[in-house]
């Protein structure tokens, strides 16, 4: 077979895997043009107070999920078969599986690839892609793609959850007399309950919600140490997937001229 034929499923794919993500950010983006979010007022009985929150009201669409999780699996097959293709075309056909070796640092990186017998003459274009996390005592790495390499490989539906933050904010219009007490906040989103609290009160009063508010969706893993935007994250992973398979192919085809 040629290096185009062996490398044509890794090729499909990257493409499947961009396809997801481009339905993904377009029904994301039907997802926040309708009222997802709203300002409501709530009291609470401990604290006997008034409380004016933001809050999402319209749950994520499973959609969304299955895109995203349709991304990152077709992400990884893309990785593991150019990895596949490349073995075979330069250390002879077998059927037996070899994976893309996903480590925890370059020195392991380097024992992967022996011990899953890829030809030395592959092992630059495997490094120029530092598939492992950031670390102290070398350069180079990427914790969110390492972290969305695990999450691929642990085969069920991705999480996903809402991002919020205030882009602005001014002190809200009040209306009312009888106010005992007010505490105006800067929000922080709470992303277990989907909202942020803006304001408490004791007494009658009408607050206005002089904000602006961005959201995004995000992953939804503990692995992850800070709201990783999901699209954003799977266009950078789809985009490796595609570098790795190009420059493998490319040195393939080198090696068989």
């Amino acid at each position: 077979m040629s290096v185009q034929s062996e490398f044509a499923p890794a090729q499909d794919s990257v493409s499947w895997a961009e396809d997801a993500v481009e339905e993904l950010s377009r029904r994301a983006g039907i997802y926040f043009e309708s009222d997802v979010a709203s300002v409501v007022r709530e009291f609470d009985a401990e604290t006997g107070e008034n409380v004016q929150k933001l809050k999402i009201t319209q749950p994520l669409p499973k959609e969304l999920r299955r895109r995203a999780t349709e991304a990152l699996n077709n992400c990884k097959h893309a990785f593991d078969q150019a990895t596949f293709a490349a073995r075979n075309l330069t250390s002879g056909r077998s059927n037996k599986s070899v994976y893309f070796p996903w480590s925890s640092n370059p020195t392991d990186m380097k024992r992967l690839l022996e011990n899953r017998g890829i030809d030395q003459r592959l092992w630059d274009v495997f490094a120029a892609h530092e598939p492992y996390p950031r670390g102290d005592t070398y350069p180079g790495g990427d914790d969110v793609i390492r972290t969305l390499a695990t999450m691929a490989n642990d085969k069920h539906t991705v999480g996903l959850t809402i991002n919020g933050h205030i882009s602005r904010a001014a002190m809200p219009r009040i209306i009312g007399r009888s106010i005992q007490r007010m505490l105006i906040q800067w929000p922080r989103w709470d992303p277990v309950n989907n909202e942020a609290e803006l304001a408490r009160w004791i007494g009658e009063a009408d607050v206005g919600d002089d904000y602006r508010f961005g959201f995004e969706i995000a992953f939804k893993d503990a692995r992850l140490a800070q709201p990783v935007n999901a699209v954003d994250a799977l266009e950078v992973f789809s985009g490796k997937a595609k570098a790795v398979v190009e420059d493998l192919q490319r040195r393939c085809e080198e090696l068989a001229a």
